[in-house]
């Protein structure tokens, strides 16, 4: 959908990383929401701790690090720096 000022509408992207405070890999989690916030400032980022957590977990989210973008499962595991840039990019610039 196109505003007045001939601009593309883009749907928010959001992305919600699962971590758990045993999981040793899920330290990684922080240094890839950082690259995201520095890089992709636009996306909304949330890290759910899951033994803290008073929020609904959803279904898919069954280990620990788990990225759901928009909802979806997008990474079980942390996605390395290029996946991080290639799937964000094309999303905010396509």
């Amino acid at each position: 959908m196109n505003n007045h000022q001939g601009l593309i509408h883009r749907p928010p992207v959001e992305i919600a990383i699962y971590v758990t405070q045993h999981c040793p890999i899920c330290a990684y989690a922080d240094e890839v929401a950082e690259h995201i916030r520095h890089d992709f400032p636009q996306v909304t980022l949330r890290i759910i701790d899951l033994a803290t957590t008073s929020e609904p977990i959803p279904e898919a989210v069954f280990a620990t690090p788990i990225y759901l973008l928009n909802g979806r499962v997008w990474s079980l595991g942390n996605p390395s720096p290029q996946q991080v840039t290639t799937t964000l990019h094309q999303l905010l610039h396509a």
